[in-house]
């Protein structure tokens, strides 16, 4: 038997022409990879830059996650974190699947699922990746044009926002259809090219394996989403605050639970750490606070300071120690300002510095619900603003606070967006915008709602901006519904000074042609004995008192910011009676004052051009 040595010399198909040898790449390994690691997939599948990619952006938002940034951002960055996820396990799998195929050099060109990625992330780039430039380009500006000037809070902010996410969830199905005809076409085109012989088989995990697990997550995701919204950030409070009340401690080293709220506002002898902050917390339920308050506060801010000063004082016993010695020397400064009095400038600096403590020690995790970041932040921009007068510090404050959507800060910041205080960029649209979030939250931030509702109403009418829907008596009317709420549940007749706002209504239906009495008599109705600006506007008004009672009366007044509202007040009811000579006196009085107490009054007194 002869037996012959062949060395490729004579076979009809030269070795260089026969096809390669099958490769085979597992398919539920490559998904259980990306699974555990995004972008270790594809690194399996030997598709290296796509891995690196989607795994550097995948730690990019982890990083995001993790680190001390506004809530919008870090929400933001959970998104990208799950959509990469996804993307990579998935895309691993079907990579796997064309590899064994042999179809991956032509799926790589265009890839649908890297289309759909792009396209769910960024606003059109899916399209420039199938090089549909076009239609790229008019996703990105509607996209962009609508995010900018269009409404992104209120009943009308809701609306947009879901109309533009419904407008990236088509563009994505639209990527994948664009993707995968153009797929087709390819393979199309390599149609020719015969099969690879005995290749092996494409996956033995079952498609729907990874499919079902995508969907899950999206689900799981949205409910979440939904759960969150429905309870609201003040439902841990109310967990934490049923929990750790049950068992109220009466010395520091026991001082593990939330401070018990005594039912009334009596005054507390501050003895010990637990009474001092319980005291603190009764000055802050309280809507008025006098000179006779101020011995408490004080008494609260020593014992704090002895507090602090024990070397045992550690943890979150010194946090809850600072912020409440920081609220009771605000608060003390407080009373001094509405008086007349100069300011603690000292209580002030120590006031910040505590603030400033807990800020710098990051993510503030106490038995005391109500001490979070952002409130922190709040206090110190009202102690920088108001009783130090820096208003650069204060309004950097209440930027990293608004973005978090406390509510106070939004309004501050809303407030200088009329005014161009701080250094902050007018913007009238976005202080509409900042007020109509503030009244979304109803009354969970007690005054803000109503308080932003009614300046709407002020920016309407004094600047003529408005967005759809918006309308002046409407926007005074959601405010007495929220203020309504807040009166029963607090069995207060004049709360969130409910008087003042009561006043700028029958103004305003004054403006607009309507002069209804019996809202001034409700509002007279409302007032205590220490009210002597807002009863002076009444009667001014009514025609109870003249030019110089009036001014005599609001000159009485000590605070500078309740002045100011008289005299707004007062000119403008003289300038809708025509009455142009008290009504610049009035104007003048605002001047005299100055930017710092009466900004908003003279950016809006700018519509009678007096």
């Amino acid at each position: 038997m002869e037996v012959f040595l062949s060395l490729g010399l004579n076979d009809d198909v030269p070795i260089w022409a026969r096809p390669p040898e099958p490769r085979h790449k597992s398919a539920g390994l490559a998904f259980g990879l990306s699974l555990l690691i995004p972008g270790a997939g594809q690194f399996y599948c030997g598709k290296i830059f796509r891995g690196g990619m989607t795994l550097a952006f995948w730690l990019l938002a982890l990083l995001l996650t993790f680190a001390h940034l506004p809530t919008v951002i870090t929400g933001q960055a959970v998104v990208v974190m799950l959509v990469l996820w996804i993307f990579s396990f998935l895309d691993a799998y079907y990579t796997a699947i064309e590899i064994n195929q042999g179809q991956d050099d032509q799926v790589d060109v265009q890839n649908p699922r890297v289309a759909v990625t792009l396209n769910l992330l960024t606003a059109g780039f899916g399209y420039f990746y199938l090089g549909e430039r076009t239609k790229g380009i008019v996703i990105f500006v509607v996209m962009q044009v609508s995010r900018f000037l269009l409404p992104s809070g209120g009943f009308w902010g809701f609306w947009i926002s879901l109309s533009l996410f419904v407008v990236q969830i088509v563009a994505a199905h639209d990527a994948y259809s664009i993707a995968r005809r153009q797929v087709k076409e390819s393979l199309g085109a390599a149609e020719a090219t015969p099969p690879v012989a005995n290749a092996a088989p494409a996956s033995r995990l079952p498609a729907q394996v990874p499919i079902a697990l995508a969907c899950v997550l999206v689900a799981g995701f949205v409910v979440l989403g939904i759960v969150g919204l429905a309870l609201g950030p003040n439902f841990g409070k109310r967990r934490a605050s049923a929990k750790l009340n049950k068992r109220p401690r009466v010395t520091t080293a026991q001082a593990a639970s939330t401070p018990y709220q005594p039912p009334n506002d009596t005054p507390i002898e501050a003895v010990d750490f637990l009474t001092s902050v319980q005291d603190v917390q009764r000055e802050q339920r309280k809507a008025v606070r006098t000179t006779a308050d101020i011995p408490y506060l004080k008494q609260d801010a020593r014992m704090l300071t002895t507090v602090l000063g024990e070397p045992t004082t550690r943890g979150a016993d010194s946090v809850v120690a600072h912020y409440y010695r920081g609220i009771a020397l605000t608060m003390t400064n407080f009373v001094h300002e509405q008086q007349g009095e100069a300011i603690d400038v000292p209580g002030a600096r120590t006031a910040r510095a505590d603030f400033d403590r807990i800020i710098a020690s990051g993510t503030v995790m106490t038995y005391v619900p109500e001490i979070t970041t952002p409130n922190v932040e709040y206090w110190a921009g009202v102690v920088a603003r108001n009783q130090l007068h820096d208003e650069t510090a204060a309004y950097a404050y209440w930027e990293k606070c608004a973005w978090d959507t406390h509510a106070g800060c939004m309004n501050n910041l809303a407030s200088a967006k009329i005014t161009g205080e701080g250094g902050q960029k007018v913007d009238i649209l976005g202080a509409l915008n900042l007020h109509s979030t503030v009244y979304d939250s109803g009354v969970r931030y007690r005054c803000a709602g109503a308080l932003s509702a009614m300046n709407i109403a002020y920016i309407n009418y004094f600047t003529g901006v408005r967005r759809p829907g918006d309308d002046e008596l409407q926007w005074t009317k959601k405010a007495d519904e929220l203020l309504d709420t807040l009166e029963t549940r607090e069995n207060n007749r004049n709360v969130c000074h409910r008087a003042d706002s009561e006043v700028d209504e029958f103004l305003l239906q004054l403006s607009l042609g309507h002069r209804d009495d019996t809202v001034l008599q409700d509002a007279m109705t409302r007032l205590d004995d220490d009210s002597n600006s807002v009863k002076a506007v009444i009667q001014f008004i009514s025609g109870a008192i003249d030019e110089r009672g009036f001014d005599a009366a609001v000159q009485s007044d000590k605070s500078k910011s309740a002045q100011c509202s008289a005299y707004f007040d007062g000119m403008w009811y003289s300038e809708l009676h025509n009455e142009l000579a008290p009504a610049k006196r009035f104007h003048q009085r605002l001047v005299e004052i100055g930017k710092f107490y009466c900004g908003e009054h003279l950016v809006f007194a700018e519509k009678f051009k007096l």
